[in-house]
């Protein structure tokens, strides 16, 4: 390897990097960076100091971040990537080289797996961690000079990158230990829709059995893994004891997939009687709700629920493959509405194959479904996909290697087929007008609002919606 590591690797830290050229995304809502906290407990857990630098809650500069770094002293520098901080990473990661030649440095997340060769060789960088990255971080740190015998990583030796087997996906997920809080910023630096605060997030579970066209699995993968609702339950505990959570937004892509299993733990909830405000801010599949489902998930302290839904169109779903009956999205928004819950619909504008009159159908059924917030997010094709394979195939991408500057946006990082600029920027604006400017949608979220805490996070995402639509 070109650069000298230092041994035994005694001090990480983790960077979650500031895409500031973003402008497509919601800054109204920020999270910890939840992977990076439970890569930093991995390694906690065998005695490694770790220090987590969350540059984008606290909008850090290089230089900032340097000298943060710098006074820690770390032996591995690792930076998280996705595909709108993937510019910002890669400029960090080769500020850092320069700054740290002598140090480790590691790179993981979706876009680093996606694009693990073009990372290493843009920045200079060691090496990239593919996938979950708790065990495989783990076998980095022990065996830093026998880099082919961990699995699951692209590295630089000399002027050759080499790629080890991919790991096994972890299978039991009670035997990772839980994140590592104490590292971030106090939770007052993150911010969602919330009605009690401070928030916090969890995952419940991992991997996601269905076949999205747009969907990248690259990190949790295929197969459906789901923690024991006994340890779910404490670090809900944790989170509300400890840290005094209000709110926790669970982050899961699936956490309604199995039913019987999503019951046991909002029991539990219920049970321990545990106060904490729950917005599942994805991870509810309109097809899995029951009407007893969504009682317990009310009982339980749900408040919010976004049900991913991205075309009215039944033609567009099949060429997406999301196997959803539009039907079943009627029937679940009405439950959850008639429960007290505020649904988010997330739709998407630009899926290969669409006209104005497919986008049309699903501003239409936008309005027909009637969540409380719509949200039309330009089609963002993530390497690692069927989606982006189709467009290499049989369109053209704007600008290389994908990076995105966010998905709330009328930025098209493709064309295809009838799907060019033109079309997404009428119909982005046409979708949230339409929508938006509606005396009975404004009185509809006014009157969802319950605490100061949400008509600031309103106030805060409608300030650039406003801009948009007046430009």
């Amino acid at each position: 390897m070109k650069h000298r590591i230092v041994h035994p690797i005694q001090k990480a830290t983790f960077i979650n990097p500031y895409p500031s050229y973003a402008k497509g995304i919601n800054e109204a809502t920020v999270y910890p960076p939840l992977g990076l906290a439970y890569i930093a407990s991995s390694l906690e857990k065998h005695g490694i100091s770790c220090q987590i630098i969350d540059a984008h809650a606290l909008r850090l500069d290089h230089r900032t971040i340097y000298h943060t770094a710098k006074s820690f002293k770390p032996d591995l520098i690792g930076i998280t990537t996705n595909i709108v901080t993937a510019d910002a990473a890669i400029g960090l990661g080769q500020y850092l080289r320069y700054k740290f030649p002598q140090t480790l440095l590691v790179f993981g997340g979706p876009y680093a797996t996606a694009e693990s060769a073009y990372i290493l060789r843009q920045t200079k960088g060691d090496i990239v961690v593919v996938g979950e990255g708790e065990e495989t971080i783990t076998d980095v740190v022990k065996h830093p000079d026998n880099l082919f015998s961990v699995p699951g990583i692209f590295f630089r030796k000399g002027k050759r990158i080499h790629r080890t087997p991919l790991r096994p996906l972890i299978p039991d997920l009670d035997s990772i230990p839980f994140p590592s809080y104490h590292l971030l910023p106090p939770l007052s630096f993150y911010k969602s829709r919330s009605r009690a605060t401070p928030i916090g997030v969890m995952l419940t579970t991992r991997g996601c059995p269905y076949g999205c066209i747009y969907c990248n699995k690259n990190i949790f993968g295929k197969t459906f893994r789901m923690r024991s609702p006994a340890n779910v339950l404490i670090e809900m505990e944790l989170l509300t004891g400890t840290y005094g959570v209000r709110q926790i937004d669970i982050l899961d892509d699936n956490f309604t997939l199995n039913t019987s299993w999503a019951e046991t733990v909002l029991d539990e909830i219920i049970q321990r009687k545990i106060r904490v405000l729950l917005n599942f801010q994805n991870g509810i599949r309109a097809d899995r709700l029951t009407p007893r489902l969504v009682a317990k998930m009310k009982r339980a302290g749900t408040y919010k629920a976004g049900i991913g839904i991205e075309s009215g169109d039944p033609a567009i779903q099949k060429i997406i493959k999301k196997s959803l009956s539009l039907s079943k999205v009627l029937k679940a928004a009405r439950m959850l509405r008639r429960a007290g819950i505020v649904v988010v619909g997330f739709f998407m504008i630009g899926i290969p194959g669409e006209t104005g009159e497919t986008i049309q159908k699903t501003i239409d059924f936008a309005k027909k479904v009637n969540p409380h917030i719509a949200n039309f997010s330009v089609v963002v094709p993530l390497p690692q996909t069927e989606l982006y394979d189709i467009i290499k195939k049989k369109g053209r991408f704007l600008h290389e290697h994908g990076s995105a500057t966010g998905f709330f946006t009328d930025h098209l990082l493709f064309e295809v087929g009838e799907v060019n600029e033109n079309l997404i920027r009428r119909y982005v604006s046409i979708a949230y007008k339409s929508f938006y400017l509606r005396p009975s949608k404004i009185i509809d979220i006014l009157l969802s609002i319950r605490s100061f805490s949400e008509l600031r996070w309103i106030v805060d995402t409608a300030r650039p919606l406003v801009r948009f639509l007046c430009r």
